[in-house]
C-alpha cells in the first residue's frame, strides 16, 4: 500500500515538473494567449507590408534591385506570419516557422533604420517587433537583432526631437530593443521616433518591475 502511494506522488510530481516546462517553454502564456498574439502579428503584418513598399519609394535604394529585395523581405513575412498562425493553430507548435520568422525580421530590421523610413513606417515595424519577440520567448527562439553591441553606454536622454536623430541609428536602435525586451505593456513607448528620454523611462520602468531577473543591462539605468 505504501509503496502504491509512493508511485502515485512520483507520477504526480512529474506531471507537475512536465507541466512547469511546458509553460516555461511557452513563456507562461497559456495557448489561447499565445494564439492571440500570433494572430495580432499576422493582421499587424500586412499593413506594414505596404508602408514599408510606399516608404521604400522614396528611399535612397528606390528603384534598385533592392529596393525590390527589401519588399520581397517584407511580403515573406506576412506570408510566414500567416503560415506560423495556421500551423499552431493545427498542430499546437510552430517552432520552425517561428524561427524562420525571427529570421526574416533580422534582415528587415536594419533597413528600417538605417534607410530612416517614414515614423509610421518605423511605428508599425517596431509593434510588430514587440509581438514577435512575445511569440519568440514563448517557443525560446533566440532573436539576433537583440544582442548586446560590443560596447555599451547609457545614451544622454534626449528630451526634444526624436531619438533617432538625437543619437543615431545604432543607439537608438539598441535602445529600443532593449525597451521592448523589458517593456510590460502591450504597445510600449519602444520607438525610435520617440525622444529618447521616454524610451530610457520605459526601460528604468521595466527593468524595476522585473527585479533581480532583470538583463544585464538593466545595471546601466539604475
Amino acid at each position: 500500500m505504501q509503496r502504491w502511494v509512493c508511485s502515485i506522488c512520483l507520477i504526480l510530481l512529474f506531471g507537475l515538473v512536465g507541466a512547469d516546462r511546458v509553460a516555461a517553454a511557452q513563456g507562461r502564456l497559456s495557448d489561447k494567449d499565445l494564439q492571440r498574439l500570433m494572430q495580432n502579428l499576422k493582421d499587424d503584418a500586412q499593413p506594414f507590408q505596404k508602408s514599408f513598399a510606399n516608404a521604400l519609394k522614396k528611399s535612397t535604394i528606390r528603384k534598385t534591385t533592392q529596393e525590390k529585395d527589401a519588399k520581397a523581405l517584407a511580403e515573406t513575412f506576412a506570408k510566414q506570419a500567416n503560415t506560423s498562425l495556421e500551423t499552431f493553430k493545427h498542430q499546437q507548435k510552430a517552432d520552425q516557422e517561428v524561427t524562420a520568422l525571427v529570421n526574416t525580421a533580422a534582415q528587415i530590421d536594419p533597413l528600417v533604420y538605417s534607410l530612416q523610413l517614414n515614423p509610421q513606417t518605423t511605428s508599425q515595424w517596431e509593434r510588430l517587433r514587440t509581438e514577435l519577440h512575445q511569440i519568440a520567448q514563448a517557443f525560446g527562439v533566440p532573436e539576433p537583432y537583440f544582442a548586446p553591441p560590443p560596447t555599451s553606454a547609457a545614451a544622454a536622454p534626449s528630451t526634444t526631437g526624436t531619438c533617432l536623430n538625437a543619437v543615431g541609428i545604432e543607439r537608438s536602435r539598441q535602445l529600443v530593443n532593449e525597451c521592448i525586451q523589458v517593456s510590460p505593456s502591450t504597445h510600449p513607448p519602444c520607438n525610435a521616433q520617440n525622444a529618447c528620454s521616454l524610451i530610457v523611462d520605459e526601460i528604468k520602468r521595466g527593468c524595476a518591475l522585473i527585479g533581480q531577473g532583470a538583463p544585464g543591462f538593466c545595471a546601466e539605468y539604475r
